[in-house]
């Protein structure tokens, strides 16, 4: 009989299903945990992660973004430093436009990992350093180093040479800089924000004028010039030229590429050598008029000599930069002939164009008046005017000082007699203006008194005060004018020599606008006693006619003030 083994007994079925089940719900617990495990690690961020030494582990990015933008805001917010040479300039980053980026910083540091290994390393300390990103505005950033640049740059200084006391002077010509905004603006964005201070790029720029440039020209052209006198031989004599008045002659000039050369005063030199050595230059004569005993007569026209400038300017360039005997020169003299001669004389037709007399106040009390008035017309008289030359009445009369024989009488100061020094040449001023007005020459310039004068033509007179006010004509035709004045008796008496051009007619206007005088008391010392004169308006004309034509007619206004009658009171008043 065959022998029946033992095996073990089965479970039931139902107690394998009960099995099953208590292994599929602690793996759906066990997976369930794991997966949880996996979602919180993943939305933190690793322990031990840092950003510019600040611990952002264990936090969530929005924790760790708060965090970081707190700690690091002195960070991007601190000024940067620009070093310039030994110069330090600075810019605000936000405006400069740096910032960080702390959204790109913290982008993928975090996500759901199942991965064993990942999930472990997050627990136990595996995180690390992370790079700090930042954003820069380019253009916002060479804006802000372009800024600094004009500040820090430094324009080139060209130096100078000149002469003083005889001695050549000079300053150095110096280095400037630049500073290079894209290079620093690299440099910048390259150090932010881990370095606040970077050293800009900056390049030496060079002046215009090298100094290289002035040192050639000290030593080879502007100290050998100055080194000792020039010597100048005309004939037998020598004008010597000493280094103080050459310094004087020279200029420095600068060409447009920045070379520098030495510009010689020709008509100096000339002026320097002919005035020492007067027997050799004469200086030519030309035809005129001149008074012979009250007579006009034609005065002879003269050849004159003057030195060769032009060899004397060659040779005293080269002079210059010579040495010993080298420094004297040898100049002869040319011919100057007149510019006006003798046969240009012969076709002058002169004769008296017009003649004015003037009647002046006398007696004692004007004798100071009357002096000063002798004393100008002998400064006018004789005066001739050439063809195309003005006369000016105040460059003949001045200057108007006792050492030229002028004394005190009485003047018109703001429409008042007071003293002063040439008092009464308004009437010289007047009768040569009423003569040169009859002789039909052109009128440049004339002023009318304050108010009227009745010895003197109404609208046709003329004041006079050197420095502001004069009176100037203009010899409009093809000889000389010759004036010839003196005193007869009670008047001044004026002729103009010449060839007279027009026939004149004066047409005086009516007086308006009148203003009746008042009555004034002075009791003071220097009071002048006046007689009252009403103001009014006149217009007076001048009509130039030639062979019975007109040919020009110009008017001239004068407005003239009320003038008190001034009653001194003071028996000391003059």
């Amino acid at each position: 009989m065959e022998e029946r083994q033992n095996l073990p007994e089965e479970p039931p079925r139902n107690e394998w299903i009960g099995i099953l089940l208590r292994t599929l719900v602690a793996v759906l617990v066990l997976g369930g945990g794991y997966y949880a495990a996996a979602q919180y690690l993943g939305g933190r961020i690793p322990n031990g992660t840092a950003v510019e030494g600040v611990d952002i582990g264990g936090q969530s990015p929005a924790a760790a973004r708060d965090l970081l933008e707190s700690k690091l805001e002195e960070l991007a917010t601190g000024e940067v430093v620009i070093d310039v040479e030994d110069d330090t300039f600075t810019i605000d980053p936000t405006t400069a436009g740096l910032s960080l980026d702390l959204d790109a910083t913290l982008d993928g540091i975090t996500g759901v990992s199942y991965d064993p290994q990942v999930m472990w390393g997050r627990i136990t300390n595996d995180g690390g350093d992370l790079p700090l990103q930042v954003t820069v505005d380019r253009a916002a950033l060479e804006q802000a180093v372009a800024e600094v640049a004009e500040e820090a740059s430094i324009e080139p200084r060209n130096g100078t040479v000149w002469f003083s006391l005889g001695e050549v002077r000079s300053t150095a010509s110096e280095d400037g800089r630049e500073l290079d905004t894209a290079a620093t603006s690299d440099a910048v964005e390259a150090a932010w924000p881990q370095e606040h201070q970077v050293t800009g790029v900056a390049a030496p720029t060079s002046p215009e004028l090298a100094q290289a440039e002035i040192e050639r020209f000290v030593d080879e052209a502007a100290g050998p010039a100055i080194a000792g006198p020039v010597n100048v031989k005309v004939g037998e004599e020598t004008s010597t030229i000493s280094p103080n008045q050459i310094a004087r002659l020279l200029t420095v000039h600068e060409s447009p590429e920045h070379a520098l050369s030495l510009e010689l005063d020709g008509d100096g030199l000339l002026e320097i050598v002919s005035g020492q050595l007067e027997a050799t230059a004469e200086a030519p004569l030309n035809a005129s008029l001149a008074l012979d005993d009250g007579t006009v007569v034609v005065t002879k026209a003269r050849v004159g000599k003057v030195v060769d400038e032009d060899k004397l300017v060659a040779q005293f360039e080269e002079a210059l930069t010579a040495t010993g005997k080298d420094r004297t020169i040898t100049v002869g003299t040319v011919e100057v002939k007149p510019s006006v001669t003798d046969a240009d004389a012969e076709n002058w037709d002169i004769s008296q164009m017009a003649t004015f007399r003037s009647a002046y106040p006398g007696g004692p009390s004007n004798a100071d008046r009357t002096e000063n008035i002798r004393v100008g017309l002998g400064h006018v008289n004789g005066t001739v005017v050439m063809p195309g030359d003005t006369f000016s009445l105040a460059n003949t009369l001045a200057p108007i000082t006792k050492e030229r024989g002028y004394v005190e009488a009485g003047v018109i100061s703001d429409g008042r007699l007071v003293k002063g020094i040439g008092g009464g040449l308004s009437q010289v001023s007047t009768t040569v203006l009423n003569t040169a007005w009859e002789a039909g020459l052109q009128l440049d310039e004339f002023h009318p008194h304050s108010y009227y004068i009745p010895r003197y033509p109404v609208g046709k007179e003329a004041t006079i005060a050197v420095g502001i006010l004069d009176n100037r004509w203009t010899n409009n035709t093809n000889t000389p004018v010759l004036i010839q004045t003196y005193l007869d008796g009670g008047e001044i008496v004026m002729t103009f020599w010449g060839d007279r051009q027009f026939s004149v007619q004066t047409i005086t206007g009516p007086r308006s606008n009148i203003v009746t005088a008042d009555e004034r008391e002075d009791d003071s010392a220097t009071c002048l006693p006046q007689s009252a004169q009403d103001g009014f308006d006149i217009t007076v004309t001048r009509v130039l006619s030639r062979s019975g034509s007109e040919v020009s007619r110009q008017s001239y206004t004068t407005h003239y003030d009320a003038s008190p009658e001034v009653v001194c009171t003071n028996p000391n008043a003059g």
